[in-house]
């Protein structure tokens, strides 16, 4: 009896202490997305040169930042004014699209910024104490970007050193198994992302094309913001809509036709033919409690738990399956 209640107590202890410092839990899975990036790029080039696990990360690290730095030097400053201007032109277009729907007696604020909408939801630091404010002002957006890539450097420097390093407290018999199931979570984890930015770039350039043959302004903005929400599944789309449609107001009907019906093309077509042939086959995510999932991190995390609710749910569904459903209820069945 003793026994069961001490167990109790340090479950109980061991929940409480994810939930306290759950958003710094996030700022390291962050960091184990970007090692599993670099650790793609580390097993490419050691499949071309025999070369050392260090040496091959220094290769992909610098491989990307000559890449990102390319893409900067070629189009960054003329990203950055179209997103300046696209930022004002999409404030015109909102207060247009306000001014109709209040003289059709539908109340909606004249100006419009996606801060508006996060403001309205629970602040992580209200929810989990002082913890919640890591992934907000406590350190800042560049500090954090730091501590993530450095995570992940170090993570893909060694892998096999910090999941055993983890493995070391299950009891001995176990270790084996715990070994193999987190390896089988990274395997799966790293196909779904790297799909996932595969789908993002196809996505991103179909859309910038699109825009530019129909002569829309703003195309390479439009479409690097299709490809980036493209990484969150069902509603990535739908949010990348909104400043297309946007962008729409004051261009011609039949070019609004074509660039509205085209980006639904795209979306359909990566939607029901590119995904499932990309990550179908490694995560099996019903499509309900992946939104599901998507809102619960986005009240609780914000727009970061929006952007990793998805790998997080195809982590966390490895391990319930091969530990719990697998190991504990016996059931192999995926």
């Amino acid at each position: 009896m003793a026994r069961t209640i001490l167990i109790g107590i340090a479950a109980l202890a061991v929940v409480g202490l994810l939930v306290f410092f759950s958003d710094l839990l996030l700022l390291i899975f962050a960091g184990v997305l970007i090692a599993a990036v670099l650790d793609s790029g580390i097993k490419m080039f050691r499949r071309i040169l025999p070369v050392p696990r260090v040496l091959a990360l220094v290769m992909t690290i610098v491989l990307a930042i000559g890449i990102i730095g390319f893409a900067l030097v070629v189009g960054g400053v003329t990203v950055l004014n179209q997103l300046d201007a696209l930022s004002r032109a999409l404030g015109e277009a909102w207060r247009v699209v306000a001014d109709q729907l209040n003289d059709w007696g539908i109340p909606v604020l004249r100006t419009f910024n996606i801060e508006d909408i996060w403001e309205r939801l629970p602040e992580p630091q209200t929810i989990f104490g002082g913890a919640g404010a890591v992934l907000g002002t406590g350190f800042g957006m560049i500090s954090n970007i730091l501590i993530v890539s450095l995570i992940g450097i170090f993570l893909a420097a060694d892998p096999a050193r910090y999941r055993d390093g983890l493995v070391i407290f299950a009891p001995i018999s176990f270790r084996p198994r715990l070994r193999q199931v987190l390896d089988q979570a990274g395997q799966t984890l790293q196909r779904w992302l790297v799909g996932q930015l595969a789908l993002m770039l196809i996505v991103g350039v179909a859309t910038t094309v699109l825009l530019l043959a129909v002569g829309v302004s703003f195309a390479l903005s439009l479409g690097i913001i299709a490809g980036v929400l493209n990484f969150i599944p069902f509603m990535g789309p739908i949010l990348a809509f909104v400043p297309i449609g946007l962008a729409m107001i004051g261009q011609d009907l039949s070019t609004a036709i074509i660039a509205l019906a085209g980006y639904t093309f795209i979306q359909q077509m990566d939607a029901n033919v590119l995904s499932p042939l990309v990550q179908d086959r490694v995560v099996h995510l019903p499509p309900a409690l992946t939104v599901a999932f998507l809102l619960f991190m986005g009240v609780i995390f914000g727009p970061i738990g929006v952007a990793l609710a998805t790998p997080l749910l195809a982590a966390l569904r490895v391990l319930s399956l091969e530990l719990y459903v697998g190991d504990v209820l016996g059931d192999r069945a995926d």
